[in-house]
């Protein structure tokens, strides 16, 4: 910045010299003076100084005044730019700094209480980590304990199996001795069947013997009517008799006997029956036993299905218990380091409060010193100056800009700075950028805007005079009392807006002409016409045309060739431009020059064509020293975004009208002879 000051007091000095000079020679009206004095003033907006008609020194003085014009301009326009990101970087940064301040006072605050809390949780985490290794250990019992209880009941399940198994067979056995003692019965029936037959067959031999008895019986009575000669029946009489009684004696021992055996075998009877009864109740009784073992091992295998499967979750558990033990550890650990660091970053906070106390010392000098460099810049005027008047009410002023190359971008810088120097005077200012929308036409986006505006009660509309579809919204706009101003391009209807502020389209194309006079005395031009519709191009071509043929120029305008303000389009036209010819001069009306000359690098055109073109920036630079870009003249981009917003802040504000329906810009001339002048921005 100091540098910056030598020299522009060292360039001071040398525009007196050239005062004095001029005023020896007693030539106070010629240009180079006027542009002097304008410049000894702090003024510079003005355009360069013509060397058509100077010979000798002058030509080299206005060629110097020119540069040190265009020096000191760019350098009051960079720093204004500056100014405007300083501003708002060093209030962020201010704003940062009492936040940050606001943030350490708190951090530093509840340090304390953040360690207390942290010592609280170091004791927590250490009695929980008691209680999870109680827990870790009782949970290990458990596993033994369901370990064991498995081991119980795989054995239960093996003997209730083997129990099964032997109810099985005794129930088979028993079934044979059921069928055994059933057969047994059987037989004793038909036994006692055949002791009633004998019963009955010895009651007919005791009959017969009865029979006999009494056939004895008379025979003795015969035998003793008989006398001697029935002796022998008598004999055998008696015989029979004895044999009677015999056989009634045999017969009723028989028949002990048999009722004895009778009563035996009612007896087994009677007890096999007893057994088949008591079999049968005891069958009932192994089925049910033998049901129970079986629903024994069913729920057994069960217990033992679910305690597998709790096994399994106790299993878990316990990981997730010895897991947790592990975390409880890291955890306390964490807790100490913690405890530890708290300390450490109260300490921190407070030293870093104290820092940001000292950030915002220097903070507060830096604004300061942007505050001075503004009133440094105030001293060059390179454009229109706020008035010191504040409004009464609030003004809403927006201004639509298109935002697709350099020149626009430069608008939107010159409006910010514009936004700086107004700001604390109740205003608000709105910049929209018109940029292709996703869903929507540029006219409907432009119209959506307008209506949107005038339901906020904007005071002021600034727009690119080029724009269309929109007048019926600005004739509205108009009749409620918004004020209207055009930039860059005027409009056909001038009683729309109350004034234009822009460069004479005209006037640059004359400007260029001369740029390509300089470089060659003939040769073939074509010109690069940007869109018809807007009359900003139009007006340069026809400008630079006429310029030609005024000067009786051997240069030719042999053909153009329209392009779309579209960089793609702009570098295929070109490229297909050059593959056909390689003229000496090509003239770019519309932004892209940087793309022409890419274009002129890429078709091999170099050496032979050089670009002549609108819109200084410093991507040109290089192309201006290799000789690719003859010349660029340059409209004041940040002008344009700066002064409308100005002009119409101070008519509204004070009333007063604006100094012409057309107010121009200043021109300005970039070439071989000056560019190693320029401070790039």
């Amino acid at each position: 910045m100091v540098v910056f000051l030598i020299i522009a007091i060292l360039e001071a000095l040398f525009i007196g010299a050239i005062l004095f000079y001029y005023s020896k020679t007693k030539n106070r009206q010629s240009s180079v003076v006027e542009n002097a004095e304008s410049i000894m003033k702090g003024n510079l907006n003005v355009s360069d100084v013509s060397t058509d008609s100077l010979f000798g020194n002058d030509v080299i003085l206005a060629n110097g005044l020119n540069s040190i014009k265009n020096n000191l301009l760019t350098f009051v326009e960079s720093t204004k730019q500056n100014v405007v990101v300083l501003s708002d970087a060093v209030e962020a940064l201010n704003e940062s700094v009492k936040n940050n301040q606001i943030g350490n006072e708190v951090i530093a605050n509840n340090s304390t209480e953040v360690d207390q809390k942290t010592m609280e949780q170091l004791e927590l985490v250490s009695e929980n980590l008691k209680i999870i290794e109680a827990n870790s250990d009782k949970m290990k019992d458990m596993v033994d304990s369901i370990d064991n209880i498995t081991a119980m009941l795989n054995e239960t399940v093996q003997v209730s199996e083997r129990g099964m198994t032997y109810l099985e067979g005794y129930e088979k056995d028993m079934d044979v001795v059921s069928a055994d003692l059933n057969s047994i019965n059987d037989i004793l029936g038909h036994f006692n069947d055949e002791i009633r037959n004998i019963a009955e067959v010895g009651d007919f031999i005791v009959g017969i013997s009865n029979q006999l008895k009494l056939l004895s019986f008379n025979a003795s009575i015969e035998a003793a009517r008989a006398g001697q000669a029935g002796r022998g029946f008598a004999v055998v009489a008696d015989e029979m008799t004895n044999m009677s009684e015999q056989t009634r004696e045999g017969m009723s021992k028989i028949n002990n006997i048999l009722s004895s055996v009778q009563k035996s075998s009612e007896n087994v009877t009677a007890s096999i029956n007893m057994c088949a009864e008591r079999y049968n109740n005891s069958k009932e009784t192994f089925e049910s036993v033998n049901s129970s073992f079986r629903d024994i091992n069913t729920k057994s295998i069960e217990v033992q299905n679910k305690i597998s499967e709790m096994v399994g979750m106790v299993k878990v558990i316990a990981d997730n218990s010895e897991y947790t033990k592990k975390m409880a550890d890291n955890l306390y650990e964490g807790a100490q380091l913690i405890n530890e660091k708290t300390g450490d970053m109260s300490a921190v906070s407070q030293e870093v409060a104290a820092e940001g106390i000292h950030i915002g010392e220097n903070t507060q000098a830096l604004s300061g010193m942007l505050t001075g460099i503004q009133k440094l810049l105030k001293r060059f005027n390179t454009g229109t100056i706020p008035t010191d008047k504040n409004p009464d009410k609030t003004i809403k002023i927006a201004m639509f800009s298109m935002y697709d190359n350099d020149f626009w971008y430069g608008v939107k810088r010159g409006f910010n700075y514009a936004v700086t120097e107004l700001a604390g005077k109740n205003v608000e200012l709105e910049f929209i950028a018109i940029v292709p929308q996703p869903d929507k036409t540029q006219e409907q986006f432009i119209s959506e805007n307008i209506m949107r505006l005038l339901k906020s009660d904007v005071d002021g509309i600034i727009y690119p005079g080029f724009l269309s579809g929109i007048e019926g919204l600005l004739k509205r706009a108009k009749d409620e009392g918004v004020k209207l101003m055009t930039f860059n391009c005027d409009v056909n209807n001038f009683m729309l807006r109350e004034t234009c502020v822009a460069s004479d389209s005209k006037a640059q194309g004359g400007v260029c002409a001369g740029a390509a006079m300089k470089i060659t005395d003939k040769g073939e031009a074509v010109i690069l016409l940007g869109n018809p519709d807007v009359s900003g191009n139009i007006d340069r071509a026809k400008g630079f045309k006429d310029a030609l043929l005024a000067n009786k120029s051997a240069i030719k305008v042999v053909e153009e060739v329209v392009v779309a303000d579209d960089e793609d389009d702009v570098y295929n036209k070109a490229m297909q431009l050059f593959s056909r010819k390689k003229p000496e001069i090509v003239y770019l009306t519309n932004g892209f020059p940087v793309t022409v000359a890419k274009a002129i690098v890429d078709s091999g055109a170099k050496g032979t064509t050089k670009l002549i073109g609108h819109d200084l920036n410093p991507q040109l630079f290089p192309y201006i020293k290799n000789g690719v870009a003859g010349a660029i003249v340059s409209q004041d981009s940040f002008g344009q975004g700066h002064d409308p917003v100005v002009w119409m802040y101070n008519h509204l504000v004070t009333g007063e009208a604006y100094p012409a329906e057309f107010i121009n810009c200043r021109v300005s001339v970039a070439d071989s002879s000056n560019i190693d002048d320029l401070i790039e921005a």
